[in-house]
């Protein structure tokens, strides 16, 4: 009996760390942190749109917008391009940085922003001059290129490359029929074997709104000249963009004028044809701008390849800018969380350092100003609630 009644508290001391430790709760997932970046009233401006986003090769977060100064018009407003960089991965920010500053008779708008992996430069694709609709096969609105080789720092001045690409004295025969065009704005693309490369949205001469198309305009000497390709999926694009995927082909992400889902398109043949345009029945699409980006390779050394694609999610309205995340190489997009839920646009998406996803947005202030623009720093494991590290 005596050893009966020793045994029962002793079992009881040994079982008790047991049931604490059973009942802690699970390690809470961090939330996602965000940052007003660009608001009315910054560097004496009262509007701003227009973000497009990439991490540098030192590992900078750079972030850049339209400095649209007294008028939230697009081009021929007279508009500058900003920067500003943050080197603690989205915590704290510089001041701005001018890329392009406008002068008395011509802005600049619609930036969109790449790496060059080989050399460490970073790269802004740019509009210029007289507007898209204002653009003529005779007098076209300008596609401008400047670069910077210190991460973001200083930038050279800005070089017209619109003679490579289209208009008068381009000898290219995919571009006889554009009147106007221009780079779709956020992220550009480097493909794995080094070619640089963003998607124009452009109309046909002779041809009113809609519709507009999509061509692919590549580099394959560092971003020093440029080729439009002759392939298009058609007369049903806008504001496009396009990521490379597992097996070389590529996955073009279309504007739908249309409203309702985004479209999307095919290329097997480096660009040269296109799959008529689909629906994505899983991303609504308000007609927005929104981004595609490439956030991991199992032939890279990870689990899983992974697409992330940022969009209003709503069929009709812009709001609720939300990241998805695909599995399938963007057949289907199982994963998808709200970051906005209020009125928001247009938005560009990178991969921070230590594996965050950064996402920069335009989120409405419900005022006369319009929007603001917003750094969001996401810790991937919040995007998938836990059930998946990014690894």
């Amino acid at each position: 009996m005596m050893n009966i009644r020793l045994c029962v508290p002793l079992i009881a001391m040994l079982s008790a760390p047991l049931l604490a430790t059973a009942e802690e709760p699970a390690m809470q997932i961090p939330e996602p942190q965000h940052t007003l970046l660009f608001r009315s009233g910054d560097h004496g401006s009262k509007f701003y749109r227009i973000p497009a986003l990439t991490t540098a090769a030192d590992g900078s977060i750079i972030a850049v917008a339209d400095r649209r100064n007294d008028s939230s018009s697009d081009l021929p407003n007279l508009i500058d391009i900003v920067l500003r960089r943050s080197t603690d991965n989205g915590r704290t920010w510089s001041d701005q940085i001018v890329i392009a500053q406008h002068t008395p008779n011509r802005g600049f708008g619609d930036a969109a922003v790449v790496v060059d992996r080989r050399t460490g430069d970073l790269l802004c694709i740019f509009a210029s001059g007289c507007g898209l609709w204002k653009s003529t096969a005779e007098q076209p609105i300008d596609v401008c290129i400047s670069r910077s080789a210190d991460n973001g720092l200083t930038w050279s001045k800005v070089r017209y490359i619109t003679p490579q690409i289209y208009g008068p004295g381009c000898d290219n025969p995919a571009s006889r029929p554009i009147s106007g065009l221009f780079a779709a704005s956020g992220r550009a693309l480097q493909l794995r074997d080094g070619t640089l490369a963003f998607v124009v949205a452009a109309h046909h001469t002779g041809e009113k709104w809609p519709p507009l198309y999509n061509y692919v305009c590549i580099s394959e000497d560092g971003g020093e000249s440029w080729r439009l390709l002759p392939g298009t999926p058609g007369a049903y694009g806008d504001e496009s963009k396009m990521e490379e995927l597992a097996d070389g082909s590529w996955l073009m992400s279309i504007r739908n004028p249309r409203q309702g889902y985004r479209l999307y398109s095919v290329s097997h043949d480096r660009g040269a044809t296109w799959s008529k345009p689909a629906e994505w029945q899983d991303l609504p699409d308000p007609a927005c701008d929104g981004d595609i980006m490439r956030y991991s390779l199992r032939s890279e050394g990870a689990r899983h390849d992974r697409l992330l694609h940022s969009i209003p999610a709503d069929t009709a309205a812009r709001r609720n800018v939300s990241v998805a995340l695909s599995y399938d190489e963007g057949k289907t997009w199982p994963v998808r969380r709200s970051i906005w839920r209020q009125a928001s646009a247009y938005s560009s998406l990178t991969k921070l350092s230590d594996g965050a996803i950064g996402l920069l947005s335009e989120v409405y202030n419900g005022g006369d100003e319009g929007y603001e623009i917003w750094f969001s720093r996401i810790p991937f494991e919040w995007l998938t609630k836990g059930e998946d590290d990014g690894k």
